[in-house]
């Protein structure tokens, strides 16, 4: 008697899990500078918020200034009007008004998640830079002083086109206009940098920062404006490190500061996601440090 055998099929394994794409996970600078670094830059908000996301420890620290932040523009809210509308109109007046706090209020838990995210993002050990708020502080006042001012010569320029000579002014606009947005972004590129920085332990303790003076102050460094140039340089001095990575790899700005401005463009969205955009910061300048020729 013949017994039919059903066919021995080989058993079957699990689908493949498919890799985390390139640009979304962390890993070294391109090879390759211009577009490549322009394309990884422009990703690492997006990788800041994945790593958020997916490490509990670092999605706990994230949430904090959120909800107090939030809570307390909700109790401002509640405490203020009766009406649903008036409420959500107090909520939001309130977010906006105090939109620059949480950097100056959560400045040194946004730096613990600093020290917290390099070893997830593949980077060694290092403890939290901790300046003070006194600190913290001036140098907001510093920065202000510094968006205020920088543009002083362009809109000056500006009168004197539009005073004698009258055609050229709304095209001029249009460029003060566009240079003004690159000087915005600019310091939104720095100030991310600066909330990214962390102690490296091994380092030797005092290493100055360089002092090459950044493309602004060399710019107005002409015969009438040599005493703005130099108040241009004492004012930027807290950022040198910052300032001098912005001149080493502009590609790399660019794309960092389009990405980080995106997500920091709307209030809540930017207290949301600013711990993706301080991450994000860590990687940045963990790869660029890791690339750096030995000295």
């Amino acid at each position: 008697m013949l017994v039919s055998l059903a066919p021995v099929t080989a058993p079957t394994s699990a689908p493949p899990v498919p890799a985390p794409l390139a640009w979304l996970a962390p890993g070294p600078l391109p090879a390759r500078r211009g577009l490549a670094l322009l394309g990884w830059g422009l990703a690492q908000p997006l990788l800041g918020l994945r790593v958020v996301v997916r490490e509990p420890a670092l999605l706990k620290a994230a949430a904090w200034p959120v909800l107090l932040f939030a809570g307390f523009c909700v109790l401002v809210a509640l405490g203020t009007e009766d009406d649903g509308a008036g409420r959500l109109d107090i909520f939001l007046t309130t977010l906006v008004t105090l939109a620059p706090a949480p950097v100056l209020l959560f400045g040194k838990t946004y730096r613990r998640l600093a020290a917290a995210a390099r070893v997830p993002l593949g980077l060694s050990p290092r403890t939290a830079e901790m300046p003070g708020l006194r600190t913290a502080i001036a140098d907001a006042v510093r920065q202000a002083i510094l968006l205020g001012i920088g543009l002083v010569p362009v809109w000056l320029a500006f009168e004197l086109v539009q005073a004698f000579w009258p055609a050229a002014a709304p095209g001029f606009v249009w460029i003060a206009w566009a240079v003004t947005g690159f000087w915005a972004l600019h310091w939104i590129v720095v100030e991310a940098l600066d909330n990214g920085h962390t102690v490296d332990p091994a380092a030797p303790v005092g290493a100055a920062a360089p002092q090459v003076d950044p493309w602004f102050v060399r710019l107005w460094q002409v015969p009438l404006l040599r005493k703005f140039s130099g108040l241009l340089r004492r004012l930027s001095r807290p950022w040198r490190r910052e300032l001098q990575l912005v001149a080493s790899h502009p590609e790399l700005v660019l794309g960092f500061g389009l990405g980080v401005a995106a997500m920091l463009a709307v209030p809540f969205v930017a207290l949301v996601f600013r711990p993706a955009a301080v991450v994000a910061a860590v990687h940045v300048l963990g790869r660029v440090d890791e690339a750096a020729p030995p000295a």
